[in-house]
């Protein structure tokens, strides 16, 4: 009796043994999809599609710290410079994996431009990313030069002569932009590409000379404002500046068609796309969720935000489901049978 209650409690330990062998794996696997646990330790990969030295350079670079800070991650920056980001979002798109260990900083107002006019070097469809969160929007601006007169669009519509836009080239966001806003208001104007960046055209209209209006961001031009050398004429985005909180943006214009408006949004939605970091498509929702809140939380460090503020860094984050929403947004004011149209006036109507 004794013997076999002694085989009976053996046979049971076995199984119990065998049950824990079987299950362990298991478990260790399900813990392992956990996103912290299979952040923790991990090596993420952080493209930044510029050279290094520049500002995304920079950016990515102060961000990575705390990146790692908040994922239990080490964050790897690799710098994939060419065709002002289409190459590194081309690779995000189509080589990396999406395992939610590569990301990249994008320039969201080139890449959408970049979709807009059909570009040989887009490979990628901007509806099918995975978004994390935008980090940054920038300030934009229409100035004109004090030569020119025009001190509002109002006057800008009344010219009798074209209006001169500087820009660099023709796919530049400043032509894009200046293209945009004269065919909304009807204006006569010409763009005079060929400068170096945003510097030399900027000093050729604060010197009143060659060019008489551009479009570009504020960084490094609003004290010549503030000093009367250019003119604020009006907002790009649907936001005043702070210190020029008297200055209209250009969707308050009165007496906007309904094609204005049309074009105006895409200024809007591409303005505020600004930098977000992206991951490849079909990344699952558990993995860009945990990247998502990762990112939020070190966008709130403090020292990131006195180095941001420090720097003119404008720091906005916005939840990759509502950068993905954006997208689409645009899409829709966009669709494929007008980009035809939008590529004419880009390219070649204003030069």
């Amino acid at each position: 009796m004794e013997n076999g209650m002694s085989k009976a409690l053996i046979f049971t330990l076995l199984l119990i043994l065998c049950s824990i062998g079987i299950l362990a794996p298991e478990a260790r696997t399900q813990a392992k999809s956990q996103p912290e646990a299979f952040y923790k330790r991990a090596i993420i990969k952080f493209i930044v599609p510029y050279a290094p030295g520049g500002t995304y350079d920079l950016y990515a670079r102060v961000l990575g710290p705390y990146l790692e800070k908040c994922t239990g991650s080490r964050v790897i920056i690799e710098n994939m410079g060419g065709a002002a980001g289409l190459v590194g979002g081309g690779y995000l798109y189509s080589v990396a994996k999406p395992d939610g260990l590569t990301v990249a900083l994008l320039p969201m107002p080139g890449m959408i431009i970049g979709d807009l006019l059909d570009f040989e070097g887009v490979k990628y469809q901007l509806d099918k990313f995975t978004y994390i969160g935008r980090v940054e929007t920038v300030w934009r601006g229409l100035f004109t030069s004090k030569a020119s007169g025009f001190k509002s669009i109002q006057d800008m519509m009344k010219a009798a002569r074209p209006i001169r836009f500087g820009s660099t080239d023709p796919t530049a966001q400043s032509s894009v932009d200046a293209s945009l806003i004269a065919e909304a208001f009807h204006l006569r104007a010409k763009i005079v590409p060929g400068y170096k960046g945003s510097k030399e055209y900027m000093l050729a209209l604060i010197a009143g000379r060659e060019v008489d209006a551009a479009a570009t961001n504020f960084t490094g031009y609003e004290e010549f404002a503030k000093k009367g050398e250019i003119t604020l004429a009006a907002m790009i985005g649907k936001q005043r500046y702070p210190d020029f909180p008297g200055t209209p943006y250009l969707l308050e214009t009165p007496g906007l068609s309904s094609d204005g408006k049309k074009l105006l949004e895409i200024l809007y939605v591409t303005n505020e796309a600004g930098r977000m970091v992206v991951a490849p498509p079909n990344v699952p929702e558990a993995k860009r969720s945990f990247l998502e809140v990762a990112l939020a939380k070190a966008m709130k460090e403090p020292a990131l935000m006195d180095w941001a503020q420090k720097n003119g860094f404008n720091m906005s984050f916005l939840p990759g489901k509502e950068c993905k929403e954006m997208i689409i947004k645009l899409m829709e004011v966009v669709p494929k049978a007008d980009k035809p149209r939008i590529k004419d006036l880009v390219t070649r109507k204003y030069f």
